[in-house]
């Protein structure tokens, strides 16, 4: 058991030794303060949101919903690798104090992310529901103990071997979920304690005579879908070596590469193009971000907020953007391109200042009058020329 429990620590210590040292580079990309900025102002609008919401919403349907899907969703963090179909899988029995100790992480790392997501939509459960379903720190105490329940009915699903089968048990525990939460949610806490009761039942009496072993694959496949996910997520500020990138063709955005003349000098350029459409996500993180961007802007109705919006997005999303520099360091072949050193950097540039000139067009665009458009469009290009002009020429002749 010792040694179990060894590997367990260990392999948690390593995931998070990695972890740390990309959430510092993260914490000190200056991401973090936008985001803050952003707080704030949703904090602002929040209210008036609130007042606008129509007295007919269905507050109860809607949280239920959100958090039916909350804790029905992801998995237990195993921190298990290929190798381990070799090497661990015929000691299964002897690893239970392992999975135990996995179970216990995961509930209370799903239990941060439940909590942080109740405390963002505390207000509007305060106006709408109130204490009908009982004060927020019962409701949440709550959730935690369904989704508790959820990982550990999960985790012995892994035992099902039918893809279709095992499907239909993530539907199975999410009814079951919606169908204790619009109790709770409604008040009926008497309905709710008993369906409870009667999950637990469920589990020990069902979940728990799963028959067959663990589907270590499947296990792996967990494991490898959450570390990706990270890694993609800080990627957008640094390199990632660990990072193994998924390839998306959408042929319907080809028609940019020509764009590119046929040159030795536009090496980079297509290389670029190619990677921003087809590799990792920095496609998805600039519609994403210039989508929010546009949001902000049409909700804001003060003038500098508008402008402060627009500058806030552009400097998120070239600073994602600029990540595409990194793209190509792990791999060897356009270090033997006989290229000026010069040529990856002008390539990167020429696609910064379009996607600039796209999102500082939008941005401008959803401003709604001249003056506002003057502004967002001087301060979303500062951002973009700063960026270009200033930031990358330094780093680059200091690194």
């Amino acid at each position: 058991m010792n040694n179990v429990m060894t590997l367990w620590q260990t392999r948690k210590q390593e995931y998070w030794s990695t972890a740390v040292k990309y959430l510092r580079l993260i914490g000190n990309s200056g991401f973090l303060f936008a985001i803050y900025i952003l707080f704030l102002f949703g904090s602002y609008y929040y209210g008036r949101f609130l007042e606008w919401l129509p007295e007919n919403f269905p507050a109860v349907l809607f949280f239920t919903l959100v958090f039916a899907w909350m804790t029905a969703r992801g998995r237990v963090r195993t921190f298990v690798k290929q190798a381990d179909l070799v090497f661990l899988l015929p000691m299964e029995e002897r690893m239970k104090p392992y999975f135990r100790s996995s179970l216990r992480y995961s509930w209370l790392m799903e239990t941060g992310w439940i909590t942080l997501l109740f405390l963002v939509l505390a207000p509007l459960y305060s106006d709408r529901i109130g204490q009908a379903a009982g004060p927020l720190l019962l409701v949440l105490l709550l959730l935690s103990l369904l989704k508790g329940w959820n990982l550990a009915a999960s985790f012995e699903e892994q035992r099902i071997g039918d893809e279709t089968t095992f499907r239909m048990h993530k539907w199975l525990r999410f009814f079951v979920n919606a169908g204790i939460l619009f109790l709770l949610f409604s008040g009926l806490l008497l309905g709710a304690a008993i369906s409870a009761l009667g999950a637990a039942c469920i589990y020990y009496l069902y979940f728990k005579k799963i028959n067959g072993t663990l589907q270590w694959q499947r296990l792996i496949e967990i494991e490898n879908n959450t570390v990706r996910l990270f890694y993609r997520i800080a990627n957008n500020f640094t390199d990632v070596p660990h990072l193994k990138e998924s390839i998306r063709e959408r042929k319907w955005l080809s028609f940019i590469y020509r764009f590119v003349s046929y040159s030795r000098r536009n090496v980079y350029k297509y290389l670029f193009a190619r990677a921003f459409l087809r590799s990792g996500d920095y496609f998805g993180v600039y519609m994403r971000l210039t989508f929010l961007g546009v949001i902000f802007i049409l909700a804001v109705d003060l003038s500098w907020g508008r402008w402060l919006m627009g500058a806030l997005f552009s400097y998120m999303t070239v600073l994602q953007m600029e990540t595409l520099r990194y793209h190509f360091r792990t791999s060897q072949m356009p270090e033997l391109y006989p290229l000026p050193e010069k040529t990856e950097e002008k390539g990167l540039i020429y696609w910064l200042k379009i996607l600039g000139i796209v999102q500082v067009a939008i941005f401008t665009f959803a401003s709604g009058n001249v003056l506002d458009g003057i502004t967002v469009l001087a301060a979303s290009a500062a951002v973009y020329v700063y960026v270009i002009y200033y930031r990358i020429p330094k780093r680059n002749s200091t690194g």
